[in-house]
């Protein structure tokens, strides 16, 4: 069986996938390349930074989503740690994979308290929750 190619998965990551190829941040286009060099390295205004970047798609591409999804099919993974979940696309591969290798957990994180919000929907839309 392959979640990935299955309802309600497979649509919601076209979607996703569409959204995020349309996504811009308006914020980002404002700033100079030195701005956001500065912003990117500072340590005391991050999370202005990320604040400005809520709306900001982080998303794998598909051909990484494919990928991970099958290291962990491969690994037969049950637990799997993921680190910066932006809006779910890449925890959906991963999901994917455990509930394909029999069933697990995932742990993820986010900073960024809208985009977590925006996860936890995609997931259980996707049905993998």
């Amino acid at each position: 069986m392959n979640t990935l190619a299955a309802e309600p998965l497979a649509p919601l990551l076209d979607r996703l996938f569409e959204e995020a190829d349309a996504a811009t941040s308006p914020a980002v286009a404002e700033w100079s390349r030195e701005e956001r060099s500065r912003l990117m390295q500072s340590k005391t205004e991050y999370l202005h930074f990320y604040e400005t970047l809520k709306d900001l798609w982080l998303p794998v591409s598909r051909e990484t989503g494919r990928l991970l999804y099958l290291l962990a099919r491969a690994s037969v993974a049950r637990s799997i740690v993921e680190f910066g979940t932006s809006f779910g696309i890449s925890t959906l591969h991963l999901a994917a994979a455990a509930r394909d290798n029999g069933g697990g957990r995932i742990i993820t994180t986010e900073f960024e308290p809208s985009k977590v919000a925006r996860a936890k929907q995609h997931i259980a839309e996707g049905g993998l929750l």
